[in-house]
């Protein structure tokens, strides 16, 4: 199933789909989030949970920002949608007033005892139910789809910076300043949305609806009425200000946990064979509860802190009701009404607009407990747009920086001519990088098929993030087309750390990482220590990191030549345990397959690309011999360079070179004999 089928098929959207600003409405929302914060280089630190977060300016500024993303513009689905609901929350208020006023007309009936009045009031309430039910209905279904539209943007928006660049690594595995990113663009995203549905409409209606009833308030109690009510609820405003603001960080830590105990049963659902085989139940257990009890502590303080905001809110709503009735007795006992009149309608009549007024001041102080939601949720998913801002910025100089660095020494080689490359170790790495006129080489210029040089590497020290020890040092290599490296050295030497470098996961402690390829797996491919599996069909695996596209479908040919290399590697089986090498089995790939087969079907996404450059890290370590032989000799009748990290001495002979760490920061490389 493609991407577009998989979008929500309300018939709002399946309309708007449609439409052409739909191809560009994720777009512009991305352009508003560029637009609406700040420089990274200006954000300086990233405020985190541990920093201020409260109910004030700052959080309507950060609110503000994402508004500008969930509104592309003044013509776009959620504008029209918001602009649609207006109209009905207006609707519902109006066709309210009259119902309202339905008791007070029932009572001028029954005093008159006029039944045909009766009858003819009564079809007019019926009536006035079903239209009032109807608007309501349809109201509840549009903040609905409003809801999920402004989901979808937002959360789209966040999956566009989250996987640009390596920022979905860099978050989960190096950065430690915003915690659970899943939990901010799953949940918070949910309840940001769900909650700003709910509390705009009320926000924008309220002012005139406050204003009309304040008005016939007016008219009936003369202006006692709506200052004694105005006052009420100045009161109850303050009240509610004072008590919410400290609420709003205890809702940042719920999540914070929330996320942390999500996290903990996700382990455990993933790790469950290995779990299984260590017999560790009680210790995982163990753990696990400890998470919950985290979270639940962290609930008890919060719902410690809403009692009294909970006090205010009821003890505002009960007072309210006899605020309303205070209000009418100003007319009545002030002699405004004689004695003649059917004081019970009259009391019926102006007791209502003044309790509506009541109801729609003391509801704005009931959306205390969502706006302290709203206000902890908008400070979480800000601090990740903002996070993901600054790191995006970060990779597009470094990328900008490897790129410039690429070209300037590529330049140099070009003019530079000398002897042959002899074996250098640590003890000359300061020696420049010389290349002879027979080995000249060429850099992809225009046409970006043909690469000659993926990455070169002059004095780079490499370190673990966060860490000061040295893994490699003053590190000098060239990987040339045609010239495969095998990276060899005892357990935590490094090895893997070159390729993380060569990546870009990790920066280099120090010197020059200089590259510059076009993206996609037909040039350079990585494959990791940890075999990685989609969901999807087996086809999609091995096409990985491509996807099917509905409009070229792999051909028939190729399909077969895929089922030939299954059947070459034993592994026809896979095939029909799928059900066809198209067919989604809709199962967990990692839990199905043996390491064994992981590694066997990430191989075949090698031999399926064909790039001209391989790095890949222990990538046959659970393979027999035979197999492993087979899989890298395929590589090499494709002109495939490969560049492996690896403890099998069996794979020397597939390598032109041996780059060997001593494990204390020195290295030695050397051809293979």
């Amino acid at each position: 199933m493609t991407d577009t089928k998989r979008e929500f098929e309300s018939p709002f959207f399946l309309f708007y789909k449609r439409n052409s600003e739909y191809v560009s409405l994720r777009k512009r929302a991305l352009l508003k989030v560029q637009k609406s914060w700040p420089p990274p280089s200006a954000m300086g630190k990233v405020e985190t949970a541990k920093e201020r977060a409260g109910f004030d300016l700052h959080m309507f500024g950060r609110l503000w920002k994402i508004v500008r993303i969930i509104f592309p513009g003044w013509c776009s689905l959620p504008a029209g949608l918001f602009f649609l609901l207006l109209f009905l929350c207006a609707l519902e208020q109006y066709l309210a007033y009259f119902m309202g006023l339905v008791a007070s007309k029932y009572y001028a009936v029954f005093g008159d005892r006029n039944f045909d009045g009766f009858i003819t009031h009564t079809l007019k309430t019926c009536g006035l139910i079903l239209a009032i039910s109807s608007v309501i209905s349809v109201k509840m279904y549009i903040n609905s789809v409003l809801y999920i539209t402004w989901r979808q943007l937002l959360d789209r928006v966040l999956h566009r910076l989250y996987f640009s660049g390596i920022n979905y690594y860099t978050l989960n595995v190096l950065d430690s300043n915003v915690d659970n990113p899943d939990q901010r663009m799953t949940q918070d995203v949910d309840k940001l949305c769900s909650s700003l549905a709910t509390i705009t409409t009320k926000v924008i209606i309220a002012p005139f609806q406050i204003g009309y009833y304040t008005y016939k308030t007016y008219v009936g109690t003369g202006w006692l009425g709506p200052v004694s009510i105005y006052a009420f609820f100045l009161v109850g405003t303050v009240v509610n200000r004072i008590v919410m603001s400290p609420i709003v960080k205890f809702v940042m830590k719920q999540e914070k946990c929330e996320g942390d105990f999500r996290f903990k049963h996700m382990q455990v659902r993933v790790n469950s064979e290995s779990i299984a085989f260590h017999v560790s139940g009680p210790v995982e257990s163990c753990k696990t509860n400890r998470a919950l009890d985290i979270l639940v502590r962290a609930q008890q303080r919060l719902f410690n802190r809403q009692i009294i905001l909970n006090f205010t809110r009821y003890m505002f709503d009960y007072f309210g009701s006899i605020i309303s009735y205070l209000a009418i007795s100003i007319p009545i006992f002030s002699g405004k009404f004689g004695e003649d009149e059917d004081i019970s309608s009259i009391v019926s009549a102006y007791a209502f607009v003044s309790m509506y007024l009541v109801f729609s001041l003391t509801s704005l102080v009931d959306l205390g407990s969502q706006v302290v939601v709203l206000s902890g949720v908008t400070h979480r998913v800000a601090q990740l747009v903002e996070r993901l801002l600054k790191l995006q910025h970060e990779w597009d100089i470094n990328t900008l920086q490897a790129s410039s660095s690429f070209t300037n020494i590529t330049q140099n080689l070009r003019k530079r001519s000398g002897s042959r490359e002899s074996t250098a170790s640590s003890s000359d790495s300061r020696r420049l990088i010389e290349d002879s006129p027979e080995n000249e080489v060429e850099v992809c210029g225009e046409d970006q098929t043909s690469l000659d040089i993926a990455f070169i590497l002059r004095d780079v020290t490499i370190s673990a993030p966060g860490s000061n020890k040295i893994l490699v040092s003053d590190l000098q290599l060239v990987i040339k087309k045609g010239e495969s490296l095998l990276i060899m050295g005892p357990s935590s030497a490094g090895k893997s750390s070159i390729l993380r470098v060569l990546r870009g996961l990790w920066p280099a402690a120090r010197g020059t990482v200089a590259h510059d390829f076009p993206p996609g797996p037909k040039c350079v491919i990585f494959l990791p220590q940890k075999p990685l599996m989609t969901n999807g069909s087996l086809l999609e695996q091995i096409i990985y990191p491509l996807r099917l596209d509905p409009n070229s479908p792999v051909s028939s040919e190729t399909c077969e030549e895929i089922k030939s290399r299954l059947d070459a590697l034993h592994m026809s089986e896979l095939v029909a345990r799928c059900g066809g090498l198209q067919t989604d089995p809709d199962w967990n790939w990692n839990d199905a397959l043996s390491p064994g087969e992981m590694q066997r079907v990430c191989f075949l996404r090698i031999l399926y690309h064909k790039p001209q450059f391989a790095l890949l890290d222990e990538a046959t370590s659970a393979l027999s011999l035979d197999v492993e032989e087979q899989l890298y000799q395929a590589c090499l009748d494709q002109n495939i360079t490969i560049i492996s990290v690896a403890h099998r001495e069996s794979l020397i002979k597939y390598h032109n070179y041996l780059l060997n760490l001593d494990g204390k920061g020195g290295w030695k490389k050397e051809p293979v004999s």
